[in-house]
């Protein structure tokens, strides 16, 4: 009896598979690749089945948002990121909803939602480090917080530079 591999090699950006192809190695006969190749393509149904599934979280995360419902939003979107943890999005609309939760907070409430505030706007603006929006609101967090909770003017001022060099560059290939 041969041993065989069987797997999927897809290529992900941001959360959605934009291709995929079967890898079989197997030597069995081709009715045993057959049914092989089929086991694989279900296991790979369900990373698809997952991702959306992570898709409608996020976009009934962002409903609860817009709606003001932002611990609803949080709910959705800690799910989302849990099943999605590459996905800029995810962490950032999770990081507005924190942040809007502080706003109405106790202090000592106000303080765990600043600290995870941080932590996901500072996650999203690692996985995409030219997102505008991403990298103005981390620029906001470290220009309002206070030092405690990370807050820090040197930073604030390096995305903005950031931010200033990427405008710039958009309006010359705009103009082009």
């Amino acid at each position: 009896m041969k041993n065989f591999i069987c797997y999927f090699d897809f290529i992900r950006i941001n959360g959605v598979v934009i291709s995929s192809k079967l890898v079989n190695t197997c030597t069995r006969p081709s009715v045993e690749r057959l049914v092989i190749a089929l086991l694989c393509s279900f296991v790979f149904g369900e990373i698809v089945i997952a991702n959306s599934e992570s898709e409608k979280l996020f976009n009934s995360g962002l409903a609860h948002y817009e709606n003001k419902q932002y611990n609803e939003a949080i709910k959705e979107l800690e799910v989302a990121v849990k099943t999605e943890p590459q996905v800029a999005d995810y962490h950032h609309l999770l990081a507005k909803s924190y942040g809007r939760e502080a706003e109405k907070a106790n202090w000592f409430r106000a303080i765990q939602y600043a600290k995870k505030t941080l932590v996901h706007l500072e996650f999203a603006a690692e996985l995409d480090n030219q997102n505008i929006d991403i990298l103005d609101d981390l620029m906001d967090y470290y220009r309002e917080a206070p030092v405690f909770l990370g807050g820090d003017s040197e930073k604030a001022d390096k995305i903005e530079r950031l931010i200033k060099k990427f405008s710039t560059k958009e309006n010359l290939t705009k103009r082009e």
